[in-house]
């Protein structure tokens, strides 16, 4: 059941994210149709923005990967007092 909390908390960042988004793309989406945007946005924002996701959810997976519930057990030496 923790691990399913855990993916939903992810799903409901990532729709805040998208929210968060289309709302500040709101002024361009109440433009009339056929009138060109004020600002245009350089070409290579929307690969270096796929790039930076895509390491981010590289770097979140190893850091979840590590959640191991067999993890070795420390040797003890000696007798125990």
């Amino acid at each position: 059941m923790n691990r399913l909390a855990g993916i939903w908390r992810a799903l409901g960042g990532f729709v805040l994210a998208v929210a968060f988004w289309l709302a500040s793309s709101a002024a361009v989406w109440a433009q009339p149709p056929g009138q060109e945007p004020a600002e245009k946005t350089p070409p290579y924002v929307v690969p270096y923005a796929l790039v930076i996701l895509c390491v981010g959810l590289g770097v979140a997976i190893v850091i979840n990967s590590s959640k191991r519930r067999d993890r070795a057990k420390p040797e003890v030496y000696g007798e125990p007092k």
